[in-house]
């Protein structure tokens, strides 16, 4: 407080306010508001958004009167409506902890749905490799056969063939006509060979490359280390062949 003459000026000779026309202000401390928490959670299924909720409510303890909040058994929706059953393992003191439980809890609920996730994509997947699987593993078997007309079924009219060796083309044909050319002459090496398939497919449709190994005619067929390995990427359009790479 100060105590000076209304006339009183400062070291400029500009009169001084007098204290009693200042303006005083009184800060209030407010009342502390409840945490609020946004419920909603967004989890990532790979690329795939999924959502949870934390739901909270008001909670007493009828025994000791002792007041607090709840969880929801309820984590797939936003319940504001609170008829879900509670969670009445405890009792929570403030919503940041019963948030922060909620948080913990949910994540069992999530690990059980990606776990489920999974195996649906796994269905999914199986069930589009299931005709491109069976075509190639029928050409194939119909290449150790040497049964010519089983092999062309499985081709387009306008099918390639390609033959590589250390990744430089050194053969190839076009179209089902000079295929069936290449398949009846001596230079062919699709036929006859009892190819085995790899378990190893990898799937880029429409592109398919699978790993095949066999034993050459001339070879001692009782030793593993006699087996040769090839690989071919097979192309597929409308359930045919239109493209076969051959990697010797």
């Amino acid at each position: 407080m100060r105590y000076q003459s209304e006339l009183s000026t400062d070291g400029w000779g500009r009169q001084i306010e007098n204290p009693l026309n200042e303006t005083k202000y009184l800060v209030k401390t407010s009342a502390s508001k409840p945490e609020k928490f946004s419920p909603k959670i967004k989890v990532l299924f790979e690329d795939k958004e999924e959502y949870y909720f934390i739901n909270i409510v008001d909670g007493i303890n009828k025994t000791t009167d002792e007041k607090g909040f709840l969880l929801l058994d309820d984590f797939k929706t936003k319940n504001e409506d609170g008829n879900a059953e509670i969670l009445k393992d405890k009792l929570y003191k403030s919503p940041q902890e019963a948030f922060q439980w909620g948080f913990y809890k949910i994540s069992d609920v999530v690990e059980n749905d990606f776990n489920i996730y999974l195996e649906n994509k796994k269905k999914e997947i199986r069930a589009i490799q299931k005709l491109p699987r069976k075509i190639i593993r029928d050409f194939i078997n119909a290449c150790n056969s040497s049964d010519e007309s089983n092999i062309l079924k499985h081709l387009d009219e306008q099918i390639i063939f390609e033959k590589r060796k250390n990744w430089k083309t050194i053969f190839e044909v076009e179209g089902i006509s000079k295929f069936k050319e290449y398949l009846s002459s001596s230079e062919q090496e699709l036929c006859g060979k009892d190819f085995k398939i790899r378990s190893s497919w990898n799937f880029n449709l429409p592109n398919v490359t699978i790993g095949v190994k066999y034993f050459p005619s001339s070879v001692d067929k009782g030793s593993k280390f006699n087996l040769k390995y090839e690989q071919m990427t097979i192309t597929l359009d409308n359930n045919k062949i239109v493209g076969i790479i051959y990697e010797i």
